[in-house]
């Protein structure tokens, strides 16, 4: 019980993060520069999404005595964090 309240609190304070940044994240000046990084940042996404996804698939398949949120919470953390550090990233970058 108490790695789940550690889960949760993880799963929250990624929440949290997420929507500051996002909220930060808007009030930015919109140009072809900034369409380029969100285009570079969401494939990123969609790269490391997917391969989150069949990762954790393959290892459920054969270890199916895992609880089945570590693979949900592990696809959604790649999810926001790749989101977040690929602006990071693409914003130094570009």
């Amino acid at each position: 019980m108490e790695s789940f309240d550690l889960l949760r609190s993880l799963l929250l304070f990624t929440l949290v993060v997420y929507f500051i940044y996002d909220y930060f994240e808007t009030k930015q000046i919109k140009d072809e520069r900034e369409e380029l990084i969100r285009l570079k940042t969401f494939e990123l996404v969609h790269k490391t999404t997917t391969s989150t996804l069949c990762v954790m698939a393959v290892l459920y398949f054969f270890f199916p005595w895992i609880p089945a949120l570590y693979p949900i919470l592990a696809v959604i953390l790649s999810f926001l964090y790749t989101e977040i550090l690929g602006k990071i990233y693409f914003r130094r970058k570009y």
